[in-house]
């Protein structure tokens, strides 16, 4: 068969006219043809080079049997590699209909429609498979994948055993077996599996949550609390040959930036970075991977070659948003805070609605006093995202700075509304009952949040807010003598900055009055 000459108009990347035409072998499908208008110049060339030469290839009637199914194979490859999934998909198809024993044409078949959330198809493809060859570890791994994902437990469990005898699947077969145990209700079978591959792949971070979680059913409190605190987005990553051959046919500037997000996504940093780089290498003059690339370097600490990058892709862009971002990031982790609030500025400029932008920015100015503007920009970033109660904590403290207390006082009983396991907000919330013209009730109140604190978690910063609470209800000897103890804490643990503070109020416990700040003005986020 041969691909029809016609191009369709539509604008959409990669979509797909299929169309009628004869076929050389009535075994071999017809294929479908890629829309290539709204390409990247690069990829077009590629993609029609490729369907050119299959087009002639396919023509000459001296290739046929093997060479004419590595010629349809290879295509589809190309076609993979830029995302034209159902066009390599056809192309496999007829290489396996033509070599019948090369079974990466039915495995990569079988990937596609898995993928793509088909797994009857997907089944089918991999059982075809391990009819032929029963140690077939990739297609036994994936089978045992979608009768996981078709909670078919019972079938997915002794293929995935399999799976623990090959190195390169080791973690992966873990993680799975993690879940099959945990849906049984085998916490402690799951947390064993689930640490396992944790330890196989330290940078698979997601795995952290199942894993506190199994320990949390377990009543295993402090390892749930451990590990929950360290949970993120990494995931396990499964070493496949084939389709990692086929990732470095691209040469779409565009699908490096997409697999260097997945490649942040899953913890895989140096692949991401890998990835922004060759993207760049493609296409100098694209400004995304430049600016992604800067964050990059910026986030492991390379600040020279991030500015630098960045101020690129700032004059590839002179309007980008995210490079004038990235640029005040950079020099806010230099500590040049007065250059980062003008990029911020700058940035804000750019986008009044970005709630990041008004959140780092508030973080440069609490860093130089200017706790003011602080809290509006907190005020606007928590409006921008209600759920996002940590920006209204930290205009609550920069409220405090001011000695608006009062106003942080209301502004912390809305945010504790949204967000009422927060131990930020709680503690700030007690600190300021205890401090703001407080009755009794709010006392009591401040009393009883500070004792929960402090039982959760024994600190010296929740030992003091329970003095704090027993000032405001005139218990001015017991509030003296948990603030000694406070004080010798800090003194042990060498924490100078807080001694002037906490002795302020000692002395006013003493004198019998309560404490009239709730936190040091100085405090600034993290």
């Amino acid at each position: 068969m041969i691909f029809d000459r016609h191009l369709g108009k539509s604008t959409a990347a990669l979509s797909l006219l299929v169309c009628l035409f004869s076929t050389v072998s009535s075994a071999e499908e017809t294929i479908p043809e890629p829309n290539l208008d709204a390409l990247e110049p690069a990829v077009r060339e590629r993609m029609q080079t490729a369907r050119e030469s299959l087009v002639a290839a396919l023509d000459s009637p001296t290739v046929v049997g093997a060479e004419r199914a590595k010629l349809y194979g290879e295509t589809g490859k190309v076609f993979h590699a830029h995302h034209a999934f159902e066009v390599a998909a056809a192309c496999y198809r007829n290489a396996a209909e033509l070599a019948p024993k090369d079974l990466q044409w039915p495995y990569l078949v079988g990937f596609i429609h898995q993928d793509s959330g088909r797994f009857e198809e997907a089944k089918q493809e991999y059982e075809r498979i391990l009819s032929q060859d029963p140690d077939h570890a990739y297609a036994n791994l994936r089978l045992a994948l979608i009768y996981l994902d078709l909670n078919q437990l019972d079938r997915a469990e002794p293929m995935l055993e399999k799976s623990l005898e090959i190195p390169e699947m080791v973690a992966t077969a873990h993680e799975a077996l993690g879940k099959i145990a945990g849906t049984r209700g085998d916490h402690a079978t799951s947390a064993e599996h689930y640490l396992t591959a944790l330890e196989l792949q330290p940078e698979a971070t997601r795995l952290n949550t199942p894993l506190g979680l199994a320990y949390r059913s377990l009543g295993e409190i402090d390892k749930a609390r451990e590990y929950l605190g360290k949970r993120g987005q990494g995931k396990i990553r499964l070493y496949d040959p084939t389709l990692l051959e086929i990732g470095t046919l691209t040469v779409s500037s565009e699908m490096f930036v997409t697999t260097a997000a997945q490649a942040i996504k899953a913890g895989r940093f140096e692949d991401a970075e890998q990835a922004y780089r060759g993207a760049i290498a493609l296409n100098p003059d694209n400004p995304r991977p430049h600016v992604n690339l800067a964050e990059l370097l910026a986030r492991r600490g390379a600040l020279d070659e991030a500015e630098a990058t960045a101020r690129e892709a700032l004059r590839l862009d002179p309007d980008s948003f995210f490079a004038r971002f990235n640029l005040g990031h950079i020099f806010e982790l230099r500590g040049e805070l007065i250059e980062a609030g003008e990029f911020f500025a700058q940035a804000l400029d750019k986008d009044p609605g970005s709630v990041k932008t008004n959140y780092r920015y508030a973080g440069v100015l609490m860093k130089t006093g200017e706790y003011a503007r602080a809290a509006d920009l907190y005020r606007m970033a928590a409006e921008l995202a209600p759920a996002f109660s940590h920006a209204r904590f930290l205009q609550a403290l920069a409220l405090v700075a001011l000695e608006k207390y009062e106003d942080a006082l209301a502004v912390v009983e809305v945010a504790v509304e949204i967000s009422p396991d927060s131990v930020d907000l709680k503690s700030i919330l007690a600190r300021l009952l205890a401090t703001t013209n407080a009755d009794t009730a709010a006392a009591d109140r401040a009393l009883a949040i500070g004792r929960e604190l402090f039982e959760s978690d024994r600190t010296a910063e929740n030992l003091e807010t329970v003095a704090m609470a027993l000032a405001a209800l005139a218990r001015y000897e017991e509030a003296a003598a948990t603030q000694l103890s406070v004080i010798e804490a800090a003194r042990a643990a060498g924490d100078t900055a807080a001694l002037e503070h906490l002795e302020y109020n000692l002395k006013r416990y003493r004198m019998g009055m309560p404490s009239d700040r709730p936190w040091q003005v100085n405090r600034t986020p993290d």
